[in-house]
């Protein structure tokens, strides 16, 4: 007997947007219903049995008795059998797959369950879980671990909430071996410090000469990848042996920071929440999946697709752009010498992209007086004449100078594929912050989610196409004051709204809560544009700084 209409009806009493969606949703075809030994039907999906095939009932009955008491959180639906003798306590229950839910309805008469529960199929409508015990059903966590790592956690950080923030947090920052996250690693251990952290950060990058060897080597791909295993597990038990000693109120590790999921679990066990910053494309990184739910909260600078993959995955995830430093990204007076050594009309600084070559090739040779800072570029014509110091990494102390030395900065975001050319890409990188920071002026491109960072057009010029790119700059380069005028006013909408001590200061409030608002004796009052704790500590220190030129 199929039951179907029946437990969607029941459903539908209390949840009749969820009812519509099952009735449309396909069973999975992996999932398989058998009579069990007793005689109900069990469900296995593949190799994993979802229920016994002797007694599922009595299987059932058996589970629920390993259920914390009070309101719970379920991880997994099954048939419905574990949750049966539940039916009187206050019960959600998240079942990440819609098919397999849909079979259980077709399978059993729930009709009497169904009302007494709320049925989530996506994790971003758990809603708020305070006050709740985690009940896992054994066979749908072996089915989906990640999900259940992350309703941990998060069930954990609610635990957590209504806590009062330390007044001096201790933060264990955790950085990459090496890379471009690495200076912003540091950029964020130093705003947490001046907003009044005590910050401890590892000093994992000492290992870069060795890691730089490995990466280099021409030996055995397998004893390599072994190494590195063997390497992170290192660094991931060094990690967590620092955490035990230093006792941290929040653990924050940047992208690529060498933590596996075992180091990340045993950083969660010691009582503090666990926080990580991905300021990569997840389209070309793809180790977040791994990782997402073993933090308490993943911050990421992409939109609603990777957001829809998080909620997969069951990580409790956040929002969070990337920012300027301004005690590093800041105008400068340069020597004649700097001037000269970082100068061009047009510059860009950055890695040679496919997409970067084929339009900076284009533009050259329609005669853009262009200068590039930067690696991956071809020695070969047009860019022979145009890669600057032979096309090494610069540090940031140089990249700023090339922010402050040209006329006008070109920013256009990176793909990976030649054919995009100008390429809309759905991030924001930390260029656009970091020249605005410096006072410089700058042509970027149309990027989903720019337009709520920056006013294009009265901050920063913003161009749509190749053709609107070489317009764009023909026009700026030929009129000074506007660029100046534009300049100044992307430099302003940084320091309010658009550092890293405003990122630290968002992390620190939902990993540990609001700040004291209570201000400090021996300080004047912050100016309307600063009164959050930490645009406050960057205007008191730095707001006497103005732009010098643009140069």
């Amino acid at each position: 007997m199929d039951y179907l209409e029946t437990n969607l009806a029941a459903l539908a009493r209390r949840q009749p947007d969820l009812a519509r969606d099952l009735a449309n949703a396909a069973p999975d075809p992996q999932a398989i219903l058998e009579p069990s030994r007793q005689g109900p039907p069990a469900l296995r999906l593949g190799q994993i049995r979802l229920t016994s095939t002797v007694d599922p009932v009595r299987e059932g009955l058996s589970l629920a008795k390993t259920a914390p008491p009070g309101p719970l959180a379920c991880l997994g639906f099954g048939l419905g059998y574990h949750l049966e003798p539940l039916a009187g306590r206050d019960l959600v229950v998240w079942e990440p797959n819609p098919g397999l839910l849909r079979l259980a309805f077709s399978a059993r008469d729930l009709s009497g369950l169904l009302p007494r529960l709320r049925l989530v199929v996506e994790a971003d409508k758990l809603g708020d879980l305070r006050g709740r015990g985690m009940f896992l059903h054994r066979p749908s966590a072996r089915l989906y671990p990640l999900e259940a790592r992350g309703l941990a956690r998060r069930l954990a950080d609610e635990a957590a909430l209504g806590r009062p923030r330390p007044a001096r947090p201790r933060v264990l920052v955790v950085p990459p071996v090496w890379g471009g996250s690495l200076p912003i690693a540091y950029w964020c251990a130093e705003a947490l410090a001046d907003l009044g952290c005590e910050v401890f950060t590892v000093p994992i990058d000492c290992l870069e000469p060795l890691h730089r060897l490995l990466r280099e080597s021409k030996g055995d791909l397998v004893r390599q990848d072994k190494m590195q295993a063997s390497l992170v597990r290192f660094l991931g038990e060094l990690t967590v042996l620092l955490a035990e000693e230093f006792q941290p109120h929040l653990v924050f590790a940047m992208a690529q920071a060498p933590l596996a999921a075992q180091a990340v679990e045993a950083l969660n066990r010691l009582g503090a929440p666990t926080a990580f910053w991905f300021i990569e494309n997840y389209r070309h990184m793809d180790y977040f999946r791994h990782l997402a739910s073993a933090y308490s909260h993943f911050f990421h600078i992409q939109g609603a697709a990777l957001e829809e993959e998080l909620d997969r995955l069951g990580a409790k995830h956040h929002f969070l752009p990337v920012a300027a430093h301004p005690p590093i990204h800041r105008p400068l007076e340069l020597s004649k010498a700097d001037y000269a050594r970082y100068y061009a009309p047009v510059g860009f600084m950055g890695h040679g992209y496919p997409n970067r070559r084929l339009v900076f090739a284009r533009l050259a040779r329609k005669g853009l007086p262009l200068g590039i800072w930067g690696t991956a570029w071809p020695q070969r014509e047009p860019f022979a004449g145009l890669v600057r110091e032979k096309g090494r990494r610069l540090e940031s102390g140089e990249v700023v100078k090339v922010y402050n030395a040209c006329q006008v900065v070109l920013n256009l975001h990176s793909s990976p594929t030649a054919d995009d050319g100008v390429a809309r890409a759905d991030f924001v990188n930390p260029r656009t912050f970091e020249v605005a920071a410096c006072g410089g002026f700058q042509l970027v491109d149309r990027v989903a989610g720019l337009e709520k960072l920056f006013a294009p057009g009265r901050e920063l010029a913003v161009f749509g196409s190749e053709d609107e790119m070489l317009e764009m700059a023909r026009h700026y380069l030929a009129n000074p004051e506007e660029r100046a005028r534009i300049a100044q006013a992307g430099r302003r909408r940084v320091l309010n709204e658009h550092t890293y001590y405003h990122r630290m200061e968002r992390i620190l409030s939902i990993c540990l809560g609001p700040a004291d608002q209570a201000e400090p004796n021996d300080r004047a009052r912050p100016s309307a544009a600063a009164k959050d704790q930490a645009a406050y500590a960057i205007l008191h220190s730095l707001a006497q700084t103005e732009a010098v030129g643009l140069n």
